[in-house]
């Protein structure tokens, strides 16, 4: 879609302030005042006129301002802002990502979905499985830095500590020296030399193995802020599926992306604009950092503190 310079001068600003955390039309009055536009209100109206026509701008009612449509949001984030450039393979330590999940949701009142990395390349050099409560076993995969993965699995019907002691020594001989993910095959593969008592459960075990471990753990911050800006008198269930859906719908785009919260229908995110972000480790992509806000959020600061997090 080409603007003239004019109509491109005018649209930025109506972004610019209709996206100022209160997400009020904007009036025409408004913009011809705004320093350095040099234009009076009939010609910024005619502006808002031809802008209304082609799909990025509305008005809510009669003698309103006018507001972006969807289209609109996508046109000025996609057009304006070159996305796909930032962050471009970012790399962020563990602690530094919860660090920026906390800043954004604090400091512009937004919600963060954000996947944690992959520990399938962790090295394991022992295993330890320990009675936890009454219905849970608790699995310790330890590296030779005495760092563990703890995950819980449910308990065998009449288990025994003697069945607890043969599954742990069976865990060492799959998991010794191998990186997890090798070792979650391995157990596939080495089923058949599980202990009997245990073989049962063990497809079950092998999948809570799975969902505990890498990208299908998350955190989740200021999710009332989210509830305060979208109509919805149901749960959002936002988490790892949210994740796993914005995965899907960009097909592994680099960059920052763009996702209009009503294009994801599983979800009832109404006037929402999802920035999304993957990032990898050593060149391997480990999940996304999910930055999901009311359309009248202030859009331009939250990607320029992207931009800044992933220099």
């Amino acid at each position: 879609m080409k603007l003239s310079p004019r109509d491109q001068q005018i649209f930025t600003a109506v972004m610019s302030m209709y996206c100022n955390g209160e997400g009020q039309p904007v009036p025409s009055s408004k913009i011809a005042k705004q320093k350095g536009m040099a234009v009076c209100s009939a010609t910024v109206r005619n502006a808002m006129a031809r802008l209304e026509k082609v799909g990025l701008l509305c008005s809510p009612y009669t003698s309103a301002g006018r507001m972006p449509t969807s289209e609109g949001f996508k046109f000025w984030l996609n057009e304006y802002f070159n996305l796909p450039d930032i962050g471009q393979y970012w790399q962020p330590e563990q602690s530094k990502l919860v660090e920026l999940a906390h800043s954004l949701s604090q400091k512009y009142q937004v919600c963060c979905c954000v996947g944690l990395p992959q520990a399938s390349s962790q090295l394991i050099f022992r295993v330890e499985v320990l009675g936890f409560d009454s219905s849970s076993w608790l699995v310790l995969l330890i590296d030779r830095a005495g760092q563990s993965q703890n995950i819980l699995i449910d308990k065998p019907d009449f288990e025994t500590d003697a069945q607890r002691y043969q599954f742990a020594s069976w865990m060492n001989t799959v998991f010794s020296q191998q990186p997890l993910k090798e070792g979650l095959q391995r157990m596939f593969a080495m089923a058949n030399s599980a202990p009997k008592t245990c073989t049962a459960q063990l497809t079950q075990w092998t999948s809570q193995l799975h969902q505990q471990l890498g990208s299908d753990n998350c955190i989740l911050l200021g999710e009332r802020h989210l509830y305060n800006s979208v109509e919805s008198d149901s749960e959002l269930n936002l988490g790892v599926g949210f994740l796993h859906d914005i995965e899907d719908k960009l097909a592994f785009k680099n960059g920052l992306s763009l996702t209009m919260g009503n294009e994801l229908t599983n979800y009832q995110l109404g006037k929402t604009v999802i920035l999304s972000l993957p990032y990898f480790e050593n060149g391997e992509y480990q999940s996304r950092f999910c930055v999901i806000c009311s359309t009248s959020a202030p859009i331009e600061a939250i990607i320029e503190e992207f931009s800044l997090a992933s220099t």
